[in-house]
């Protein structure tokens, strides 16, 4: 079996979505004064490679902590798409009618973005599920989504169809996810677990592939 990480790592450099505060990371004790290290954190529920839960975008929705564990822990049924797409792009129909995509999948979308993690056009020029293509899932009732952009909208989007379509039909979105050039033809297990955080709309995840 390999390990391959789907996780951004964290620190105080991490792009955050527009507006979003910047990650804060102090120390709060040191092994030569308390004799032992710890830190504090301050940075948006939204950071990194993390997931929407449909709270996110539907009032009463489910929270991050009642994501049942089933959604995020995926031996069968996950498919990897390998879907490029240029700046400001959108993930069509078109781009998914002939995928096979079958209820309960759960399906993760390569487009290659992730090669512009740190670059001033990541989040501006993100590509990202149309609406039609967003209902075109819904539809089919697929388990979960994920992408290796920062938004599984486009970036010039500023209704978040997707988000909005996705959190009301009770789907979870996974972001900013990495190598998924990795998975593509593979057999795995997808473990994406949030911190339990209680009535709060996403989490950090620490997302890996277990690659038979």
């Amino acid at each position: 079996m390999k390990i391959v990480d789907l996780t951004q790592e964290i620190d105080e450099d991490t792009q955050v979505f527009p507006g979003s505060p910047r990650v804060s990371l102090l120390q709060w004790s040191n092994h030569r004064s308390h004799k032992y290290a710890s830190e504090v954190i301050f940075s948006s529920t939204h950071i990194g490679t993390h997931i929407d839960a449909p709270y996110h975008f539907k009032s009463g929705g489910c929270t991050v902590e009642n994501i049942p564990l089933d959604k995020l822990i995926i031996q069968d049924k996950i498919r990897v798409l390998r879907i490029e797409k240029k700046d400001d792009e959108k993930i069509e129909i078109d781009d998914l009618v002939n995928q096979q995509i079958e209820e309960k999948d759960s399906i993760l979308i390569n487009t290659d973005w992730s090669k512009y993690k740190n670059t001033d056009k990541y989040f501006d020029k993100s590509p990202g599920l149309s609406k039609a293509a967003a209902e075109y899932l819904v539809k089919i009732k697929i388990n979960l989504i994920g992408i290796d952009s920062p938004n599984i909208d486009p970036g010039s989007d500023e209704e978040f169809n997707s988000h909005k379509i996705f959190s009301e039909s009770n789907i979870p979105i996974l972001e900013n996810l990495m190598n998924l050039d990795k998975l593509l033809n593979k057999k795995f297990t997808l473990i994406a677990l949030p911190l339990k955080l209680k009535n709060c709309s996403g989490s950090p995840i620490r997302a890996v592939a277990l690659v038979e």
